[in-house]
């Protein structure tokens, strides 16, 4: 009974010194018109990462300005870099079968810092490149230019460890060169050859001495001038004919005068 009654009076005496703080609390916020502030806890929140920044892509842009090459004239490339570097990097030629060879040829590179400018492959170093032919450490083989019908230009451009990579292809027509005929002045009309002189003929004649013991016979070369053609076609021996009779005729006018003095 008496400890039920002391707990009794222990409650009574706590709840009457939990109202007069209050009273006394909202007493003193009555005088100084103050709101009591009120403590919250904000939790503080967690920093987010910052996204990952995505280099931009690496367009470099090249451009052809002889799409059609004929042995005439150069192969020009306008080239932009975009602040990087380019060099050609290898050069194919292909055949009416689309089958490819690799050849070497020099450029002439002419680009600035910021990486514009032109490539350009005269139409000389092309004429003069050369074939790898397999298993050759260096070009070897002129090329006929008359049996390709395309080339293909590769080029490199690198910025920042960043490579890219172009092909340009050129359609070709190089015709065979013409042949050049010479005119030949007409061969002179040769000098007549000089006729053969007679070199006589031979007679063979018996021996009459020695035959009758060992029957050997003699022979005699008879040799013949021939008088020199003179152009004349008349016959000589009607010359002869004349001149006899007029020697006849003069003997005998000659023996006629004389008889009758």
């Amino acid at each position: 009974m008496n400890k039920k009654l002391m707990t009794m009076l222990v409650a009574c005496a706590l709840s009457v010194s939990a109202l007069s703080t209050t009273a006394v609390f909202a007493e003193d916020a009555a005088v100084t018109g103050e709101t009591p502030a009120v403590t919250e806890t904000t939790p503080t929140p967690t920093p987010t990462p910052a996204p990952e920044t995505t280099p931009a892509a690496y367009e470099p842009e090249i451009t052809l300005t002889t799409p059609k090459w004929t042995g005439d004239s150069d192969i020009v490339f306008e080239v932009d870099a975009k602040g990087g570097t380019v060099y050609h990097f290898e050069v194919y030629v292909y055949d009416a079968n689309d089958a490819g060879y690799p050849i070497f040829v020099q450029s002439k590179v002419e680009v600035n810092q910021e990486g514009k400018g032109k490539i350009t492959f005269t139409k000389d170093a092309l004429k003069n490149a050369k074939i790898w032919a397999d298993g050759d450490d260096e070009p070897q083989i002129a090329i006929d230019w008359t049996k390709y019908s395309e080339i293909e230009f590769a080029f490199d451009f690198e910025l920042n460890g960043q490579h890219k990579y172009r092909s340009m292809f050129v359609e070709t027509s190089v015709k065979a060169p013409e042949v050049t005929v010479t005119p030949t002045t007409p061969a002179k009309p040769s000098t007549p050859a000089k006729p053969t002189e007679n070199k006589g003929t031979t007679t063979i004649t018996p021996n009459a001495s020695v035959a009758k013991d060992d029957k050997k016979t003699n022979t005699t070369t008879t040799t013949k001038k021939e008088a020199p053609k003179t152009g004349d076609t008349m016959n000589v021996a009607l010359y002869a004919s004349l001149l006899l009779v007029s020697a006849l005729a003069a003997v005998v006018l000659t023996t006629k005068k004389r008889i009758t003095e």
